[in-house]
Protein backbone atom coordinates (compact mmCIF):
# COMPACT_ATOMS: atom_id res chain seq x y z
CA UNK A 1 0.00 0.00 0.00
CA UNK A 2 1.61 3.31 -1.05
CA UNK A 3 1.89 6.55 0.86
CA UNK A 4 -0.97 8.73 -0.33
CA UNK A 5 -1.59 12.45 -0.49
CA UNK A 6 -2.38 13.71 3.02
CA UNK A 7 -0.51 10.93 4.84
CA UNK A 8 1.88 11.79 7.67
CA UNK A 9 4.88 9.50 8.07
CA UNK A 10 6.79 9.16 11.32
CA UNK A 11 10.47 8.33 10.89
CA UNK A 12 12.46 7.16 13.89
CA UNK A 13 16.19 7.55 13.35
CA UNK A 14 17.96 4.97 15.52
CA UNK A 15 21.59 5.32 16.58
CA UNK A 16 23.78 3.81 19.30
CA UNK A 17 26.23 5.53 21.63
CA UNK A 18 29.52 4.54 23.24
CA UNK A 19 27.76 2.10 25.59
CA UNK A 20 25.66 0.55 22.87
CA UNK A 21 22.50 2.23 24.18
CA UNK A 22 19.87 3.26 21.65
CA UNK A 23 19.36 6.92 20.79
CA UNK A 24 16.18 7.66 18.86
CA UNK A 25 15.12 10.89 17.13
CA UNK A 26 11.56 11.02 15.74
CA UNK A 27 10.53 13.12 12.74
CA UNK A 28 7.17 13.61 11.02
CA UNK A 29 6.70 14.53 7.35
CA UNK A 30 3.44 15.14 5.49
CA UNK A 31 2.89 14.16 1.86
CA UNK A 32 0.84 17.00 0.36
CA UNK A 33 1.52 16.59 -3.37
CA UNK A 34 -0.62 14.70 -5.88
CA UNK A 35 0.58 11.18 -6.50
CA UNK A 36 1.37 8.14 -4.39
CA UNK A 37 4.83 7.14 -3.13
CA UNK A 38 5.78 3.48 -2.98
CA UNK A 39 6.94 2.36 0.45
CA UNK A 40 10.29 1.08 -0.82
CA UNK A 41 10.99 4.37 -2.61
CA UNK A 42 10.07 6.35 0.49
CA UNK A 43 12.48 4.35 2.63
CA UNK A 44 15.37 4.69 0.18
CA UNK A 45 14.94 8.43 -0.31
CA UNK A 46 14.33 9.10 3.38
CA UNK A 47 17.55 7.27 4.26
CA UNK A 48 19.50 9.45 1.83
CA UNK A 49 17.96 12.68 3.10
CA UNK A 50 18.43 11.75 6.75
CA UNK A 51 22.08 10.99 6.04
CA UNK A 52 22.50 14.42 4.45
CA UNK A 53 20.80 16.06 7.43
CA UNK A 54 22.91 14.36 10.08
CA UNK A 55 26.05 14.72 7.99
CA UNK A 56 25.78 18.48 8.54
CA UNK A 57 26.32 18.23 12.31
CA UNK A 58 28.48 15.10 12.49
CA UNK A 59 31.65 17.02 13.44
CA UNK A 60 30.18 18.03 16.82
CA UNK A 61 29.30 14.44 17.69
CA UNK A 62 31.77 11.70 18.69
CA UNK A 63 32.87 8.83 16.50
CA UNK A 64 31.12 6.51 18.95
CA UNK A 65 27.73 7.73 17.62
CA UNK A 66 26.78 5.03 15.14
CA UNK A 67 23.72 4.98 12.83
CA UNK A 68 21.61 1.82 12.91
CA UNK A 69 18.33 2.09 11.01
CA UNK A 70 15.28 4.16 10.13
CA UNK A 71 11.82 2.88 11.07
CA UNK A 72 8.84 4.49 9.32
CA UNK A 73 5.09 4.34 9.97
CA UNK A 74 2.04 6.19 8.67
CA UNK A 75 0.39 7.85 11.69
CA UNK A 76 -2.80 9.77 12.42
CA UNK A 77 -4.87 11.01 15.32
CA UNK A 78 -7.78 8.97 16.68
CA UNK A 79 -9.90 10.56 19.42
CA UNK A 80 -7.05 12.89 20.29
CA UNK A 81 -4.39 10.18 20.45
CA UNK A 82 -1.60 9.68 17.96
CA UNK A 83 -1.75 6.16 16.58
CA UNK A 84 0.15 4.16 13.99
CA UNK A 85 -2.04 3.49 10.98
CA UNK A 86 0.32 1.07 9.26
CA UNK A 87 4.04 0.31 9.00
CA UNK A 88 5.96 1.60 6.00
CA UNK A 89 8.99 -0.47 6.93
CA UNK A 90 12.58 -0.13 8.07
CA UNK A 91 15.87 0.39 6.29
CA UNK A 92 19.49 0.09 7.39
CA UNK A 93 21.10 3.51 7.86
CA UNK A 94 24.14 2.83 5.69
CA UNK A 95 24.89 6.06 3.82
CA UNK A 96 25.88 8.02 6.94
CA UNK A 97 28.96 6.87 8.86
CA UNK A 98 28.10 8.56 12.17
CA UNK A 99 29.86 11.20 14.26
CA UNK A 100 33.31 12.40 13.25
CA UNK A 101 34.31 14.51 16.28
CA UNK A 102 37.59 13.24 17.75
CA UNK A 103 37.93 15.27 20.95
CA UNK A 104 36.83 13.81 24.29
CA UNK A 105 33.10 13.45 24.79
CA UNK A 106 30.97 15.54 27.12
CA UNK A 107 28.77 13.68 29.64
CA UNK A 108 26.30 11.46 27.78
CA UNK A 109 23.24 13.59 28.61
CA UNK A 110 24.69 16.77 27.08
CA UNK A 111 23.04 17.77 23.84
CA UNK A 112 22.48 20.63 21.45
CA UNK A 113 18.85 21.77 21.67
CA UNK A 114 16.94 23.06 18.67
CA UNK A 115 13.42 24.48 19.06
CA UNK A 116 10.92 24.65 16.20
CA UNK A 117 8.14 27.18 16.90
CA UNK A 118 4.89 26.90 15.00
CA UNK A 119 2.12 29.33 14.11
CA UNK A 120 0.08 27.95 17.02
CA UNK A 121 0.86 29.55 20.42
CA UNK A 122 2.31 27.11 22.92
CA UNK A 123 3.08 24.45 20.31
CA UNK A 124 6.82 24.09 19.76
CA UNK A 125 8.85 21.20 18.47
CA UNK A 126 12.20 20.28 19.99
CA UNK A 127 15.14 18.14 18.99
CA UNK A 128 18.05 17.04 21.17
CA UNK A 129 21.20 16.33 19.18
CA UNK A 130 23.73 14.45 21.21
CA UNK A 131 26.04 13.22 22.48
CA UNK A 132 28.58 16.02 21.94
CA UNK A 133 32.35 16.41 21.94
CA UNK A 134 34.27 18.77 24.25
CA UNK A 135 35.58 20.82 21.34
CA UNK A 136 32.21 22.59 21.02
CA UNK A 137 32.08 23.64 24.68
CA UNK A 138 32.72 27.32 25.42
CA UNK A 139 32.06 27.71 29.16
CA UNK A 140 28.82 25.77 28.97
CA UNK A 141 27.71 27.21 25.66
CA UNK A 142 28.03 26.01 22.09
CA UNK A 143 30.85 27.75 20.27
CA UNK A 144 30.31 29.64 17.01
CA UNK A 145 31.39 26.66 14.90
CA UNK A 146 28.79 24.40 16.48
CA UNK A 147 26.07 27.04 16.13
CA UNK A 148 26.96 27.36 12.44
CA UNK A 149 26.47 23.63 11.94
CA UNK A 150 23.11 23.79 13.70
CA UNK A 151 21.98 26.73 11.54
CA UNK A 152 22.70 24.63 8.46
CA UNK A 153 20.94 21.64 10.04
CA UNK A 154 17.84 23.77 10.63
CA UNK A 155 17.82 25.20 7.11
CA UNK A 156 18.12 21.77 5.49
CA UNK A 157 15.43 20.29 7.73
CA UNK A 158 12.87 23.06 7.22
CA UNK A 159 13.39 23.07 3.45
CA UNK A 160 11.81 19.61 3.38
CA UNK A 161 12.97 16.25 2.11
CA UNK A 162 12.70 15.24 -1.54
CA UNK A 163 11.00 11.86 -1.72
CA UNK A 164 10.24 10.36 -5.14
CA UNK A 165 10.36 13.84 -6.68
CA UNK A 166 7.96 15.31 -4.10
CA UNK A 167 9.01 17.69 -1.33
CA UNK A 168 7.65 16.52 2.02
CA UNK A 169 7.78 19.17 4.73
CA UNK A 170 8.29 18.46 8.42
CA UNK A 171 5.32 18.84 10.77
CA UNK A 172 4.76 18.67 14.50
CA UNK A 173 2.05 16.31 15.67
CA UNK A 174 0.18 18.44 18.20
CA UNK A 175 -1.80 16.63 20.89
CA UNK A 176 -3.23 20.04 21.83
CA UNK A 177 -5.02 20.28 18.48
CA UNK A 178 -5.05 16.57 17.55
CA UNK A 179 -3.54 17.54 14.23
CA UNK A 180 -0.29 18.21 12.46
CA UNK A 181 1.09 21.76 12.69
CA UNK A 182 3.66 23.32 10.38
CA UNK A 183 6.93 24.71 11.72
CA UNK A 184 7.78 28.33 10.91
CA UNK A 185 11.36 28.58 12.15
CA UNK A 186 14.18 26.79 13.91
CA UNK A 187 16.13 28.21 16.85
CA UNK A 188 19.36 26.68 18.15
CA UNK A 189 19.88 27.36 21.85
CA UNK A 190 23.38 28.55 22.64
CA UNK A 191 23.43 26.94 26.09
CA UNK A 192 24.27 23.25 26.06
CA UNK A 193 21.20 21.28 27.10
CA UNK A 194 20.79 18.12 29.10
CA UNK A 195 18.35 15.38 28.25
CA UNK A 196 16.85 15.16 31.75
CA UNK A 197 13.53 13.74 30.55
CA UNK A 198 15.11 10.66 29.04
CA UNK A 199 15.60 7.28 30.49
CA UNK A 200 18.58 5.26 29.32
CA UNK A 201 18.13 4.22 25.74
CA UNK A 202 15.35 6.68 24.95
CA UNK A 203 15.34 9.75 22.77
CA UNK A 204 13.14 12.16 20.83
Amino acid sequence: MPIEQGDVVKTVARMTDLNGQSIENAYFHKHTAVGDIADATFLTDMEADMSSLYGISQAIQPTSLTPVELVCDVVHFVSGELQHLRPVGSIAWDSWSGGTGTSDGLPQGCAAVVNFPTSSPGVTGRKYLGPLVEAINDDGELNSTALGYLASFIAYFLAGFTIDGHVLYPVLMSTKFSSEVGMIAGIAKSIIGYQRRRKAGRGS
